[in-house]
């Protein structure tokens, strides 16, 4: 059980009413039915309870994800394979099921691809624009220092400038969701696969 409860809307003070409300619309757009981030009865779990807790924060931070989104040069699948890397890292169990999820219905990785990435393993057969996010993600998220030169390149030379500032944010925003999530000990959502 998450540190923080799920709360229904009705539950909550009015300016967290008035969070939940836009936080579920952000949520809706950024993620739809790929993961369950709310209970039937309305409430959040995963990283929401938290997001909630402080309003503003919250909502700052998720729209924060959408607009990383908007940056060019980084297809979903290396998206999706630098969160899982830095989910591995942090042991951040709901972070791993709600991008495995995402990652298996959105993206060409297939499930034995997103296991081994989950268990911290890099797939063998990871497509060069995966495979130097993956690098990436487990380099920034396990080692302290810079990254090295020879990786930066890389990643520039897969990505472009663009897709490597966009990747560098989501491993970033990861780990930072991860804390929280590890902070708060969300759960898996029963009954989830």
């Amino acid at each position: 059980m998450s540190r923080l409860s799920p709360a229904r809307r009705e539950e909550l003070p009015n300016e967290q009413q008035k969070a939940y409300d836009e936080l579920d619309d952000l949520a809706t757009k950024g993620f739809g039915d790929a993961f369950i981030y709310k209970q039937p009865d309305g409430a959040f779990v995963g990283p929401f309870p938290f997001l909630i807790a402080a309003p503003e924060a919250g909502i700052q931070m998720l729209e924060t994800v959408g607009k990383v989104a908007g940056i060019p040069g980084l297809p979903q699948n290396a998206r999706e394979t630098a969160i899982l890397a830095t989910g591995a890292h942090y042991k951040a169990a709901y972070e791993l099921y709600a991008h495995s999820n995402v990652a298996t219905k959105s993206t060409d990785l297939n499930v034995q691809q997103v296991w081994q990435i989950c268990d911290g393993k890099k797939p063998a057969n990871l497509d060069e624009k995966c495979e130097i996010a993956y690098d990436v993600a487990t380099y920034l998220s396990s080692t302290p220092g810079p990254l090295p030169q020879t990786l930066w390149k890389r990643a520039v030379r897969a990505l472009g400038k663009d897709g490597t500032i966009a990747l560098v944010h989501y491993v970033g925003l990861y780990a930072y969701t991860c804390i929280i999530l590890n902070a708060v000990d969300a759960p898996v959502p029963e009954g989830s696969n």
